[in-house]
């Protein structure tokens, strides 16, 4: 059997990191700070990769920089994960489709996936350091990541950016609907778990922002 690489041991202790992350369910998520990721230790990491901290800082150069490496690595992580399931319910849409009925499931399964998601609450407290360029670039990145599913969905819906509006605005606002409600969701659960009727059909309310949200920056292709 081969030896590890440097890349694979590098990549086994972002999963251990990952996977401290995923450890703070939605029960202890309650009793722990959103800094969940932001107080990960070194030591701690080592102990459960079996090596010692002069491993880890043999990799990375600080504890900073390994907290640096590991939100990228999660960030990456949701972002596949999203940008997949987004592509393949855009792709399987047929003409005659309410791309409205598609994008409210999609925007469930999002909300449903992620609400209480130990990656997403520990990304929240690298918004503390966004003075940093590092983690600012990572951030912003986690965001525009997603252009290719807005893309998708314009293609799909036969609509375009309304003007004066660009595909930025959409993405800044959608976000910020997105964490808003999933702070929110911790706050106040009782007035974000709620149904709202539309089309003929029982929105969540996540859902039925969203695409008010969408259909704002976008207009019908063709419009004047």
């Amino acid at each position: 059997m081969a030896r590890p690489t440097a890349e694979d041991r590098r990549l086994d202790y972002l999963r251990v990191g990952a996977d401290i992350v995923r450890e703070f369910d939605r029960h202890r998520a309650t009793e722990v700070p959103l800094d969940a990721l932001a107080n990960i230790k070194i030591a701690e990491v080592a102990q459960r990769a079996g090596v010692t901290k002069g491993a880890l800082y043999h990799v990375w150069d600080s504890q900073e920089a390994y907290r640096r490496d590991l939100l990228e690595h999660l960030l990456e992580l949701e972002e596949q994960e999203g940008i997949r399931e987004t592509q393949e319910a855009l792709r399987s849409v047929v003409p005659g489709d309410n791309i409205r009925t598609v994008v409210h499931h999609l925007a469930d399964f999002a909300y449903e996936r992620l609400k209480d998601d130990p990656r997403l609450l520990a990304r929240f407290s690298f918004y503390n350091y966004a003075d940093d360029p590092e983690v600012n670039r990572l951030l912003s990145h986690g965001a525009a990541g997603f252009e290719t599913s807005y893309q998708s969905y314009l293609a799909a819906s036969g609509r375009r950016m309304r003007e004066p509006f660009s595909m930025q605005h959409l993405i800044t606002s959608t976000t910020a609907y997105f964490f808003g409600m999933i702070l929110r969701h911790r706050t106040s659960p009782e007035l974000v778990e709620t149904v709202v009727g539309f089309d003929g059909e029982s929105w969540d309310l996540y859902a039925f922002g969203l695409i008010g949200l969408m259909e704002y920056f976008t207009e019908p292709v063709g419009a004047t």
